[in-house]
């Protein structure tokens, strides 16, 4: 046992060694720096002023930090659902009041951001945002090989 104590502390440095020295397809997703990412694309194309977007990025961000909990909720009832139907039917409905409660605060939060930014640049923010994931997730598929959820390739257009 004491062997193996030593055998690992002696792994250690090296392995620490190995992964810093991964490359940078192979790190770790860094949220600071996808929030600036997101921050600087939206900025670009709803063309916001450094003032408007002083005052409009916290306001979103809190927006999408609230969003977040809301779905990590949503998600842990999806997984967590019990086999009775009294259970899951309970379950559905506290998951359908979390996606009200959800449209609801961006509604809130919409408002809010209208008193910072234009509505005309709160709408290219909107389709910017859509742009902008849309973008990450093919990104994502070509360098994991180009196949899609449903086994396609990434070329090809979904049918509906």
């Amino acid at each position: 046992m004491k062997n193996l104590l030593i055998a690992l502390m002696c792994l250690l440095p090296v392995l620490g060694m190995a992964q810093s020295q991964t490359p940078k397809s192979d790190r770790p997703f860094d949220p600071q720096k996808f929030q600036q990412m997101v921050e600087q694309s939206l900025t670009k194309a709803a063309s916001l002023t450094p003032e408007e977007a002083k005052a409009f990025f916290p306001l979103y961000n809190e927006m999408r930090d609230k969003q977040r909990e809301m779905g990590k909720q949503i998600h842990e009832l999806k997984k967590n659902c019990g086999g009775d139907s009294k259970s899951c039917s309970a379950t559905i409905l506290r998951i359908k009041q979390l996606q009200v409660e959800t449209a609801e605060l961006e509604q809130k939060y919409y408002q809010r951001m209208l008193k910072v930014v234009p509505p005309e640049k709160l709408f290219k923010v909107m389709q910017a945002e859509d742009d902008f994931h849309r973008r990450m997730v093919q990104g994502q598929r070509r360098r994991r090989g180009g196949e899609r959820p449903d086994g396609k390739q990434g070329g090809e257009p979904r049918k509906p």
